[in-house]
Parts: C-alpha cells; sequence; structure tokens
C-alpha cells in the first residue's frame, strides 16, 4: 500500500480531508403557483374583473321609453304626445335619436304629410339621465278607433361606437270623436228635374275655439246649384268660416235640381278642414246618397231589342224610345229627344220621323210630328224610334283607337207638373252605352314562285301527273279595333299534299303539323288591337308539297281547306270567327302564276 506521500504525489498536490460544505439551494418553486414572480391567482382575478368590465362595456345597457299625454284623442284637433326616455345603465349612450312611427291618419303638425317617421336627434345621454320629447300630432281619420304608434331609441356606447343598439316600445291612441261634427241631411230619393234641399249641419265639440276653419261641397255632375243661405265664399261650393267657439253650431241650407236617370245613385260630400302651422289638414268629412225615383214621365231605350246588344261593325241598328205617363194626372205638349255618340254611326243613312240636327246628332220628336205627343193620359205610352247603320271599316289612325262604343241618351219633358212636385217642369232622362266587337282577319295565300319568303319551292308548274311541286302558304293576320286573346287558326292538308318541315313566322310561335290529322295549327297567345293595322301583321309560312295523281289531270287540285281563325275579344268577352278560302292549284294570288292553264297536265 502506498504512503501518504506518494499518494498526494499522484493526485498533484496535498490532500486536506474538507471540513465544510456549501449552503443548500432553496427548493423550486412550483409553475403553476407563480408566473413571473406573481402569484397565479391575483392574475385569474385580475382577468374576471377586465371581462365583467368587457361585458358591461359590450352589452346593451338598460333603456327605458314611456309614453304620457294618451287622453282621449278627438279627431282634427292637434295633441302633444310626451315620449320619455331614461339610460338607467352606467354607460354613457352616444349619438342617441329618437323615431316616432306615425299610422295612418296621424300626422306631425307642420310637417309634409307623406312623412311617416318623425326623427329627433338627442344626441349623448349620461348615466341615470332622464329626457323628454314633446310632438305635436293631429289626427284625421279613424273616430272611435284604437291607432298603434311605435317610439324608438336608437344608440351607440363607448368604446364599440360603431355597434348600434335600439330600445323600441308601442303604444295605443284611444281615439274619439271628432272635434267637428259633421251631418248632412238630405232627401233618400228625388224625382229627375224637381227641385229640392239639403242641410248641411256641424258643431264644435272640443272645449276649444276651433280656428281657421274651411267647408267644401263636392256636387254630382248632375246636380244644378240653385242658392245656399250662406252665400259662398267661393265659386258655390266653398265657405270661410274663420273660427268657431267651444259648443258652437250652425247649419247652412242648399238648394237645386238632378237630371239623372231613374234609379241611379248620386253623392254629396262635405268636407271640414282647419289650417294649423301654416298647413291645412280635413278635421272631418260626410257623405249622403241620394237616390233618382220613378218620374211621373219615364223614358227607355233599348237598341235591337235589348238594353246590352254587343254591336258590329257594318250592322243595321235600331234605337226605340219608349215613353210612359206614371203619374195620375195628363201630361201636355211633351217633347223627345235622342241623341247618338261615337265615331261609327253612319249619319247620312239614318231614318226615323223625327227631326235630325246633324251638327248634334240629335233627333226630336213633338207634337208637329207626333201628335200623340200632345196630351199623354195616365198611364198612356209609346214609342219613337231611330234606324241607323255602322260604317263599314273602323276609323284607326293609332293604337289608342279602340274598344269603340256607342252612346245613346234620351230625354223627355213636359211642361206639365203634377200637384205637390217641386219642379217647373216634369222631366226625365235616360242614356245607355253599348259595346262594338272587334275584328280578326286571316288572309291564307298560296305562292309557287316566293323567293321573298326565303323558302325555295321547286318541280313544274302548271303540275304534272305523278310529279312533285312545292307551294308556301301564308297565313296573314290582321286585328283592328280590340285585343284578342287565345287565337288560334287551323287548317286540313288534303290528299296528295305533304308537310315538308320548311316553316317559320314573325311570332315566337309557329305552325305546327299534326300527322295523325292532317292537321296544321297555329296558336298566338294575343294580339293587341292595331297590330297589323298600325304596324305589320302577323304572319306565318309554311311548305307543302303536291302530288298529282293521274285521275286528276285536267284538273285543279284543292291541297289545302278552309283556313278557320278562332280568338276570343276581350272588349266584349265573346268568342270571334274568321274563315278564309281553300287553297288550290290555282294560285290566285301568286302574279307570276300567270294566267294559262293551271290545271294538271299529264
Amino acid at each position: 500500500m502506498p504512503d501518504k506521500e506518494n499518494s498526494n504525489s499522484a493526485w498533484g498536490g496535498e490532500f486536506k480531508p474538507r471540513t465544510s460544505f456549501p449552503e443548500s439551494s432553496p427548493p423550486k418553486k412550483s409553475p403553476l403557483k407563480w408566473f413571473f414572480g406573481v402569484p397565479v391567482g391575483v392574475i385569474i382575478l385580475a382577468g374576471l374583473v377586465l371581462f365583467v368590465i368587457f361585458l358591461r362595456g359590450s352589452g346593451s345597457p338598460s333603456v327605458s321609453i314611456e309614453f304620457s299625454g294618451l287622453n282621449e284623442i278627438l279627431v282634427g284637433n292637434p295633441f302633444s304626445l310626451d315620449v320619455t326616455f331614461s339610460n338607467d345603465s352606467e354607460n354613457i349612450l352616444k349619438s342617441a335619436q329618437l323615431s316616432l312611427f306615425l299610422p295612418d291618419g296621424v300626422y306631425a303638425v307642420g310637417e309634409p304629410k307623406d312623412q311617416r317617421v318623425v326623427e329627433e336627434v338627442i344626441g349623448d345621454l349620461g348615466p341615470g339621465s332622464l329626457n323628454k320629447e314633446t310632438f305635436s300630432l293631429i289626427v284625421t281619420e279613424g273616430a272611435k278607433s284604437i291607432k298603434k304608434m311605435n317610439a324608438k331609441l336608437r344608440y351607440t356606447v363607448a368604446p364599440n361606437e360603431k355597434i348600434f343598439y335600439e330600445k323600441q316600445v308601442q303604444t295605443e291612441l284611444n281615439i274619439g270623436e271628432p272635434t267637428l261634427a259633421l251631418e248632412i241631411e238630405a232627401p233618400q230619393s228625388v224625382f229627375s228635374g224637381e227641385n229640392f234641399e239639403f242641410k248641411v249641419k256641424y258643431k264644435n265639440n272640443s272645449k276649444k275655439e276651433i280656428k281657421n276653419l274651411s267647408l267644401k261641397l263636392e256636387y254630382p255632375p248632375i246636380f244644378q246649384f240653385q242658392e245656399a243661405s250662406i252665400k259662398p265664399d267661393r265659386g258655390n261650393n266653398a265657405w270661410d268660416f274663420g273660427s268657431i267657439l267651444a259648443g258652437e253650431e250652425a247649419e247652412m241650407l242648399m238648394r237645386g235640381s238632378v237630371v239623372g236617370q231613374e234609379g241611379s245613385f248620386f253623392n254629396f260630400r262635405a268636407i271640414a278642414e282647419s289650417k294649423f302651422s301654416g298647413q291645412s289638414y280635413e278635421i272631418n268629412n260626410q257623405t249622403a246618397n241620394v237616390g233618382v225615383s220613378v218620374a211621373p214621365l219615364s223614358l227607355s231605350i233599348t237598341l235591337n231589342g235589348r238594353t246590352d246588344h254587343v254591336a258590329a261593325l257594318g250592322q243595321n241598328l235600331k234605337y226605340v224610345l219608349t215613353y210612359r205617363n206614371n203619374s195620375d194626372y195628363s201630361l201636355s205638349n211633351v217633347t223627345i229627344k235622342g241623341r247618338l255618340g261615337g265615331e261609327l254611326f253612319d249619319f247620312s243613312k239614318a231614318k226615323s220621323n223625327g227631326a235630325f240636327n246633324s251638327l248634334t246628332n240629335t233627333f226630336s220628336w213633338s207634337v208637329a210630328n207626333e201628335p200623340k205627343l200632345s196630351s199623354l193620359a195616365p198611364g198612356e205610352q209609346g214609342s219613337v224610334s231611330i234606324d241607323v247603320p255602322l260604317l263599314t271599316s273602323f276609323p284607326i289612325r293609332r293604337f289608342s283607337d279602340k274598344n269603340f262604343s256607342l252612346k245613346a241618351q234620351g230625354e223627355i219633358e213636359s211642361p206639365t207638373v203634377p200637384p205637390g212636385t217641386a219642379a217647373t217642369k216634369t222631366i226625365s232622362i235616360t242614356t245607355m252605352e253599348n259595346k262594338v266587337a272587334g275584328l280578326i282577319d286571316l288572309d291564307a295565300k298560296a305562292y309557287f314562285r316566293d323567293a321573298a319568303s326565303g323558302i325555295l319551292n321547286s318541280g313544274p308548274y302548271p303540275p304534272k301527273v305523278n310529279t312533285p311541286t312545292q307551294y308556301t302558304i301564308h297565313w296573314v293576320i290582321r286585328n283592328y279595333s280590340t285585343d284578342m286573346n287565345k287565337i288560334k287558326i287551323s287548317a286540313f292538308l288534303k290528299s296528295g299534299a305533304r308537310w315538308t318541315g320548311n316553316v317559320k313566322s314573325n311570332l315566337s310561335s309557329q305552325p305546327e303539323y299534326n300527322s295523325a290529322s292532317n292537321e296544321v295549327r297555329w296558336e298566338i297567345d294575343k294580339m293587341v288591337a292595331g297590330q297589323g293595322i298600325i304596324n305589320e301583321p302577323a304572319e306565318a309560312v309554311f311548305q307543302v308539297e303536291v302530288t298529282p295523281a293521274v285521275n286528276q289531270v285536267g284538273q285543279s287540285i284543292e291541297f289545302l281547306g278552309e283556313s278557320v281563325l278562332q280568338a276570343t275579344d276581350s272588349f266584349v268577352n265573346l268568342p270571334f270567327e274568321d274563315r278564309d278560302q281553300k287553297l288550290t292549284t290555282e294560285l290566285p294570288d301568286d302574279p307570276t302564276a300567270g294566267s294559262s292553264d293551271k290545271r294538271v297536265q299529264p
């Protein structure tokens, strides 16, 4: 065993026993409990606080909206509507805007009547703030009804000012009576020509004065105004009353007459208006309906024995005016007038025993040309007549020349007035209007030489036995005075004729061939009035091939039967039909066919 010296020498130095040790290191901290020297619990708590703050900043704050001033509202009486809104949150509401949506018949006073939303810019609303906006409104219709109204508050919240929030509420407006009561008192019925009266009554139902009140009456065209108990301020139907006090009432008496057809009805309409903030508002309107009773002297008209006769171009017409004394008294010196109106009458051929005024197209009868009119006993009746034809063509110059009709007006009167009738004469009128059916024309043609159609025909002409020859057939349609719907044109190919398949038209549809029945059919949805008269007609072209048989030598061959057009006249709502000739190898419409023998050659 080596000694110590040798051992120290071997390690390169003196060996010294270890008498102390380094201080032990502190234990490592857990990464779950510390993060950069900060306790994790503190970090989590701070995150929760920030999250709550974020939620409060980004959520919808508490906002409330309420309506007030909603007592019963009178039609035509301006009222104030208060909208109260509050910010119940701890946030500042920014760019706030309040909108009030007006229901039908409710208007903002002084604003354009087509403005249906009233908007107010509020700006910023601080936390806990309470605000109120007042709107001046007026209701012009809907007495004794409930109207629903909406209000909406729109705003943003910092810091997310690009996101808008809305709070919307609805309330009901209880609409009461009109502030101005308005009434028309008129008889239920009157005789034609009889003088009669009606009243217009009005009353201020409110507790305050109505200012700038005006009244307008709308008369029917047959009313003849005579007088009013209060002189009109404008024309014969407008009054400016100015102001009327609370509870004040008044009435106005009107007098006049009507000349109308028995059994007809007419209306009087009263319109009351008031002006607020420079704008006029209708505050009430009322209508009265009056009928024309069977007059003591009546007149009726028929056309060709009917009241609903549909006339046709070139037709002979007979108007009969039948009169009758419906009273218990004799009526003397009766006169009758019959006036015809319309562009289609051929007055140059009119016949009647009445006197004719060609300036007004009026026929007149009196004792001079109808002795029975000198006196009509109670219950006595009779008639006079007019015979007149219609023109043979429509006067069409533009597309608006369509839907022609015939108008007739009859008038009968006598200076005799039955007792108890408030009139200066006994009079009655009657009118009648009849429609004239339209016309749609089909023209069927055949050609051998027809380069203009774009279809080339081949084969010999005149036709030759056992040798095919091709022909083009044209269907040309012209529509005149009415729109025609559901148009169908059809014809049948005859024996020896063959459909080649060459077909075209200037419409979206074109003829089709049914090989089972040999029928060619073309269907058109609609043709407007004047098509083919003002502009180009509807036209279709198709090709057939005809091969004559040996037993047809020396004959003209029929290769297409009669063409038939069927349609519905949309003006008179009646079916219409037109037909055109059969087509043969004679080709009367082809100018190149010549005048030589066109019969089948051997």
